[in-house]
């Protein structure tokens, strides 16, 4: 059995959604890795037991991570562990993005960015699946409209996906599980790789020192990146 855990990360103009694809012997060294993350952001004086990683929380310092706020080089550095820890870890990592300006440019009634980036993302992990000869079960974070979510990929199932390569997700189980991602290790590090593609792709630096640390992070995922890729209709 496989577990793929969603989360997003957007901006006005581009949507992305990340997967954490692992082996169910393997979600324990998933909660090992940020349990022994935690361990590391004490020394920093966040010391709540079951803190949260949220990426927005940890670079804005809010949410658990009030003692690190306004300490960039703190923050940068508890990201920065954790995301090593994730890139040592035996799981894959899918991303599939959307420009939205020229989603809504291309249709007359465009598909919200979130629906878009979701089916995609699906498509991918059906294919991994089936690739690997196993079965997987999707965990998402909680969103607004989860119920339709839910709705429409077990339509998939029924009709395909549609598009350039359509797909009947026959390898998910259904329904899609949302849950609160304080309760899942999982959604916690696709949150954190979805904020740092999004901050790779959508943003631009304006400082070189940045601009090569933003690189250096995205580097140390390099070993369990397995598809990712915007769409620009």
């Amino acid at each position: 059995m496989l577990y793929a855990f969603i989360d997003e990360s957007y901006t006005a103009d581009r949507y992305y959604v990340a997967a954490i694809v692992v082996r169910e012997q393997n979600l324990a060294r998933t909660r090992n890795a940020l349990r022994d993350a935690r361990i590391y952001a004490a020394g920093f004086g966040v010391t709540t037991e079951d803190i949260e990683y949220h990426a927005h929380s940890i670079m804005t310092g809010c949410d658990g991570w009030e003692p690190i706020k306004g300490q960039t080089r703190s923050s940068i550095a508890i990201y920065k562990d954790v995301l090593r820890r994730m890139g040592s870890l035996p799981v894959k990592l899918i991303i599939r993005g959307v420009d939205i300006p020229r989603l809504n440019a291309r249709y007359r009634y465009p598909q919200a960015p979130h629906e878009v980036t979701l089916r995609h993302l699906l498509e991918q992990i059906d294919k991994f699946a089936e690739e690997v000869g196993d079965v997987v079960t999707v965990i998402a974070d909680e969103v607004q409209g989860q119920a339709q979510h839910v709705a429409r990929a077990m339509n998939y199932q029924e009709d395909g996906t549609g598009g350039y390569q359509p797909r009947h997700l026959r390898q998910i189980q259904m329904p899609i599980v949302f849950g609160a991602s304080h309760e899942s290790p999982g959604v916690q590090l696709a949150d954190l790789a979805a904020y740092l593609y999004r901050r790779l792709d959508a943003h631009k630096e304006t400082h070189t020192r940045t601009a090569i640390q933003v690189q250096e992070m995205w580097a140390s995922l390099a070993g369990i990146r397995h598809h990712v890729w915007r769409w620009d209709p």
